[in-house]
């Protein structure tokens, strides 16, 4: 079973865009650097407008790679880095000629800032403009991908403006972006429009605590996903991600009845991902050969029933993940009101003995079995037939699964160009 991303992993991933990378480079995510991202491609770092900005693709190029190796690129990921600090640049961090600070902020988030503030929107900065030419660039470039775009606070207004003025909207994949102010006043009318067709491709994060992301109270670009974030944390770290709470599954804490609709977007880009994979597959099938024989037929049929099956699944899993997350809260909960109505009992009853007690509340009805036991068991019940419910996701899905490689086992010739023999 392919597993997407979980919201953890999409923040390791957007954090990437701060490391100095490398082109040719692997990249990793992870404590263990075990799940590769891919190979960077370019390191883009315009001295005019102060965008920096790194492109990743799931091949690894040669240094001049030819229209074959660029074809053979179905995935990208664009990391936008956000604005340098004061702190990291070069002897004096304000300095016009020399400096990225100076171009972020002077020539970037201030402007952008004023614009949301006041109201009075006049168009992108220079940085917002080149960060859409080199999403572009990149998409002519690698024709058979599809693009995942990345960005935390200034990076976040990169990739918002990118994609709301990209020229192959239909190729961006997914966006995941971070903390950064809502340029959305600032698009022209058509800019507006796509932007609002691609919303539920895009997930934009905003931790409300955080004085970065102005403008939250008008429009979005995306799905607007309020983090329900932790209250002790310093002013930079919480712009930083530091606010941010997972739980052990890797799913961000959000505000309430928010997730539902992540979820829901996200198994269509999980789904849709795995349909435009087979697309490319069908059209290498029928290059080699003009047209598609039945057992090809059949095999695609099978993997774009098992993509959809799998993205469903995700759904599913998720859902089951969140519902364990609410049953232990639920079966923690009933055991403390036991434990709080025993000590009621025993402060009011001081007199008696704990058995008297115990007698006591069970001719009220309160004992240990009916305030928990049984409570418990149904929730344990409850919870058994969700967990089956993904059981038989995950049959349907490896019977469909095995159907296909019974077919390939028989087909060798179909199996060499699907790329499994």
């Amino acid at each position: 079973m392919q597993n997407s991303f979980s919201d953890q992993q999409h923040q390791e991933i957007a954090e990437k865009q701060y490391d100095n990378l490398k082109v040719g480079k692997d990249v990793y995510i992870g404590e263990d650097a075990s799940t590769k991202i891919g190979y960077v491609s370019k390191v883009v770092n315009n001295k005019e407008t102060g965008e920096q900005t790194y492109i990743v693709t799931d091949k690894k190029l040669p240094a001049n790679p030819t229209s074959k190796d660029l074809e053979s690129v179905t995935s990208v990921t664009v990391l936008y880095r956000g604005s340098t600090a004061p702190g990291v640049n070069a002897v004096n961090p304000w300095d016009p000629n020399h400096s990225d600070v100076w171009m972020d902020w002077k020539d970037n988030d201030v402007p952008i800032a004023k614009q949301i503030l006041t109201n009075n929107f006049t168009g992108p900065t220079p940085q917002l403009a080149s960060s859409a030419n080199t999403l572009n660039e990149q998409m002519a470039l690698y024709k058979n991908a599809y693009f995942d775009i990345y960005g935390h606070s200034l990076g976040s207004m990169n990739g918002q403006y990118a994609i709301s003025a990209s020229d192959y909207p239909e190729r961006i994949r997914s966006a995941y972006l971070y903390q950064g102010p809502n340029i959305y006043g600032l698009l022209t009318d058509d800019q507006k429009k796509q932007a609002d067709k691609l919303r539920e491709r895009i997930f934009n994060y905003v931790d409300m605590k955080d004085y970065i992301p102005i403008g939250y109270d008008l429009k979005g670009i995306g799905i607007i996903i309020p983090v329900d974030s932790k209250e002790d944390v310093g002013l930079i770290d919480r712009h930083m991600w530091g606010g941010y709470v997972y739980d052990k599954h890797g799913n961000l804490r959000v505000a309430q009845g928010k997730m539902i609709a992540v979820r829901t977007a996200q198994t269509k880009i999980f789904i849709q991902g795995q349909l435009n994979a087979l697309e490319l597959l069908e059209r290498k099938l029928k290059a080699s050969g003009g047209g598609l024989s039945s057992s090809e037929k059949i095999f695609l049929d099978s993997q774009r029933v098992l993509a959809i099956v799998n993205g469903i699944y995700q759904l599913v899993e998720q859902a089951i993940q969140d519902l364990e997350t609410e049953y232990n809260k639920e079966i923690s909960d009933i055991e403390g009101l036991w434990e709080e109505t025993l000590t009621t009992a025993r402060n009011v009853g001081a007199h008696l003995g704990e058995g008297e007690i115990l007698s006591a509340l069970s001719a009220g009805g309160c004992t240990q079995s009916t305030l928990v036991t049984e409570p418990i068991s149904d929730l344990k019940s409850d919870f058994s037939e969700v967990e089956a419910i993904g059981a038989d996701f995950v049959s349907l899905a490896n019977q469909i699964q095995s159907s296909v490689a019974q077919q390939l086992a028989t087909d060798q010739e179909l199996a060499s160009q699907v790329g499994i023999a």
